[in-house]
């Protein structure tokens, strides 16, 4: 079997390295394949996690010694989970396999042959998976741990040294496994985090929607965040990971129902961790999410909406927190390097910016992917359900154009270079935020349950 075939093989053991999470009483509701969507995920940060750890320790990497640690915690999960008694949840209606949904489906397979097509041929590859991301994948499998001298390198600084470590750890566990990282075949990985995120959504999304609402949202979303990741060659780097855990985390918290009391936020929470451990653009997006959330939370008048946010800060704190603690411990500089001083900002070249932001957002779909939703949005006049994602939404495209203002040039190609991929998460949840309040209230009954 070629080296590229087991490196890509070797990323669906992330589904049984983080297995365990997939057995968490508030997910036992979901369907298998969203499941296992979630333990895929979760395999990625718990192997962050464990890298980090036995870095620290000296430890020398090994399939093996990665491996077991996370597959013993996965079987005490399932036995556990054996043993308990599932909660109480009603059966979602099944109605058969109608035409909005077999149509649907057919275009989320689509979607999912043109990103790996794209993939495949290079079409989509990133040139930051040439220059970075992949080069610190193979140096870390290398080493056989978190490579610090090659972090604190001086020559090394154009690799920004100072990212979250879960791409570079999850991908060196694959080159393990291969014994050489396929240079051309793995981005083709990426497509797994598209593939992994859309069953999630889809199950997230029938806790509000009814079936064909569900599975239209879910198509939708999948072909625009498909195009997208191609059209702004993401194949390789950290877009599609983070995709999956700001769309995850922002999907479970859009699907909460405003009479559920004390939702478990185990599931947003964990999302949130993994993001943190993604990217640094995860940190502003993330703020933005949670006032979202209490904002919303605060108008429907939900109780103890504060004590109820606390997972949704802890967790991502802790993440980050631990990459921040290892920066410290192995001599790096800790923390996230700037463009400048916060304040030091510049509006001279705010025509610039004015003019290629809307051009840049155009996302493979000619702005399609972004009005459609907005127009669903405006449609139905009804914006508090949708808060979360809308708040992440807008703060995060304030921000970068916050950040852009620091550019002492003019900054239209670094706007080209950046803005089509970090813009995604914001697309993400403007489709889901739209989806959920535009058919939220045609998938109910007079008594209030989804069909």
């Amino acid at each position: 079997m070629s080296p590229a075939v087991v490196y890509l093989l070797s990323h669906v053991l992330l589904v049984p390295l983080g297995a365990a999470a997939a057995f968490h009483p508030s997910v036992r509701d979901l369907p298998v394949a969203a499941r296992c969507g979630l333990a895929f995920g979760s395999g990625a940060v718990f192997l962050t996690i464990e890298g980090l750890l036995t870095s620290l320790a000296g430890l020398p990497w090994s399939v093996a010694s990665l491996a077991a640690p996370l597959l013993a915690l996965s079987a005490v999960s399932v036995l556990v989970a054996g043993r308990r008694r599932a909660p109480a949840v009603p059966p979602l209606p099944h109605s058969g396999w109608r035409p909005a949904t077999i149509l649907a489906g057919a275009a989320v397979l689509l979607a999912l042959v043109h990103l790996s097509l794209s993939l495949a041929t290079a079409r989509a590859t990133s040139v930051d998976f040439l220059f970075f991301w992949g080069v610190k994948a193979a140096r870390f499998a290398e080493a056989k741990m978190i490579h610090t001298e090659l972090l604190a390198w001086p020559y090394f600084a154009h690799a920004v040294p100072d990212y979250p470590p879960l791409v570079p750890v999850t991908e060196a566990f694959s080159v393990l496994a291969a014994g050489e990282m396929p240079w051309r075949r793995a981005p083709i990985a990426s497509m797994f985090w598209l593939a992994a995120a859309l069953p999630l959504v889809y199950g997230l999304l029938r806790r509000r929607l009814d079936k064909d609402a569900a599975a239209g949202v879910t198509a939708f979303w999948g072909a625009a965040l498909s195009t997208s990741l191609v059209h702004s060659y993401s194949g390789g780097n950290a877009e599609a990971p983070l995709l999956f855990f700001e769309t995850v985390a922002g999907a479970a918290l859009l699907a909460e129902e405003e009479r559920e009391r004390a939702p478990s936020r185990f599931l947003p929470a964990l999302a949130m961790a993994g993001a943190v451990l993604t990217k640094v653009e995860a940190v502003p997006a993330l703020l933005f999410l949670v006032a979202g959330t209490l904002l919303r939370d605060r108008l429907e008048r939900r109780p103890a909406v504060f004590r109820e946010a606390l997972p949704l800060i802890v967790f991502p704190a802790l993440a980050l927190g631990s990459w921040f603690a290892f920066q410290w411990l192995s001599g790096l500089r800790v923390g996230y390097r700037g463009h400048g001083p916060f304040f030091a900002i510049t509006f001279a070249h705010l025509g610039s910016i004015a003019k290629e932001f809307p051009r840049q957002l155009n996302a493979g779909t000619f702005g399609l992917s972004w009005i459609l939703p907005l127009a669903f949005l405006a449609t139905s006049r009804q914006f508090r359900a949708a808060l979360p994602g809308l708040a992440l939404a807008v703060g995060l495209l304030g921000f970068l154009a916050f950040d852009y203002l620091h550019d002492v040039t003019d900054p239209a190609v670094r706007i080209g270079w950046t803005l089509p991929r970090v813009s995604q998460p914001a697309l993400s949840l403007t489709i889901l935020g739209a989806g959920i309040v535009f058919f939220s209230g045609q998938s109910r009954r007079p008594d209030g349950r989804v069909v």
